[in-house]
């Protein structure tokens, strides 16, 4: 069985079926597990998203270590995937980068849907930039506000109420999938893999192709080659980086169960 890492996961001990339950059905054949980050910074700005890259990049290294066959980021923002690249012998994907692949395949124009606020956009115009496809995006629908992003913790916090894919966040998402295929898009892709469990209902009920980038980052990630040449790390480097995240893991978490553990 494929083992694939989970990386900037929460470990979520009562779901006894692992991580991204949803997914189970899709990919039968492989194992999932949750590598969370330590660095508990909601990426709130690009200063956040700056630390989130070495907190991801550091659950990476762990799961390489503890034997994963590759390495899926679970987020969309990608965080720390180039650092990843430049120090593991196994293939790490980006969901973000693979989602938009998908998204714009073909050359198909495409619009994105996310649960975020307007002022978190940043995180996916660099992803549309550094995926090349920032022209075939005809725009971004936000159904969340900052209200919503300022209330995210415990059972009943915003995150919580998009996992259980609650019934008024899925009628914004399908009302926006609505407005982005009346203004030309041929698909959707979803702005968060904190979507991932209400995305086969959405696109139960949607016009057009829904693309859940969690979902498009373990496909990538099954389909891709071993690492021909392993990256050969300066000496002290993994401890180094190692040293950097314990400096902060204790630190009170910003109570993101997606993107901070």
């Amino acid at each position: 069985m494929t083992r694939i890492g989970l990386i900037g996961t929460a470990v979520n001990p009562l779901l006894r079926g692992g991580p991204a339950p949803e997914l189970a059905a899709l990919f039968p054949d492989v194992s999932l597990n949750a590598f969370p980050s330590r660095v508990p910074a909601f990426p709130y700005t690009p200063l956040e998203q700056a630390m989130q890259a070495l907190g991801h990049a550091e659950a990476a290294l762990r799961a390489a270590e503890a034997g994963c066959d590759a390495l899926v980021i679970d987020s969309v923002g990608d965080y720390g995937l180039a650092a990843m690249r430049a120090m593991l012998p196994v293939p790490a994907i980006g969901s973000g980068e693979a989602g938009l692949a998908e998204a714009a395949e073909g050359g198909r124009s495409f619009g994105i849907v996310t649960v975020w606020p307007q002022s978190m956009n940043f995180i996916l115009y660099e992803r549309l930039q550094a995926c090349g496809v920032l022209g075939l995006c005809i725009g971004i629908a936000n159904v969340g506000s900052d209200a919503d992003a300022e209330s995210l913790a415990g059972p009943d916090g915003y995150l919580a109420q998009v996992r259980a894919g609650q019934q008024d966040i899925r009628a914004r998402v399908q009302a926006a999938i609505a407005r982005l295929a009346a203004q030309g898009a041929a698909a959707v892709m979803l702005g968060c893999t904190c979507m991932s469990g209400m995305a086969a209902t959405i696109a139960a009920a949607s016009p057009l192709p829904v693309i859940n980038p969690l979902a498009a980052g373990v496909r990538t990630a099954l389909a891709a080659p071993p690492v021909a040449r392993p990256p050969q790390l300066r000496e002290g480097r993994p401890a180094l980086l190692r040293a950097m995240v314990d400096a902060v893991a204790g630190e009170t978490a910003e109570d993101c169960p997606v993107c901070v553990a």
